[in-house]
């Protein structure tokens, strides 16, 4: 995963708050987010299939490749990072 932070040095960053959904599910934002620090919550409807903290992880990137709308939400975890 380090691999993958180093390849993204100097794109742009985004910061979020406790709670903020970056993207929806069934959504097509048009854009994939890999994990800097902190920890994401994935999504199926109303249930938290995965918390991931793993830096260097990567989300979004199907629907960006294939064209696809979003299988699951992601958003910051509640009270953490």
């Amino acid at each position: 995963m380090r691999a993958i932070l180093k390849f993204c040095e100097g794109l742009p960053e985004v910061s979020t708050e406790a709670g903020e959904v970056l993207l929806e599910e069934q959504g097509s934002a048009g854009v994939l987010y890999v994990l800097i620090d902190g920890e994401v919550e994935v999504r199926k409807g109303d249930y938290v299939v995965r918390e991931v903290s793993e830096p260097g992880s990567i989300f979004g990137e199907l629907s960006v490749l294939l064209g696809l709308p979003h299988t699951a939400s992601l958003g910051r975890a509640n009270g953490r990072g």
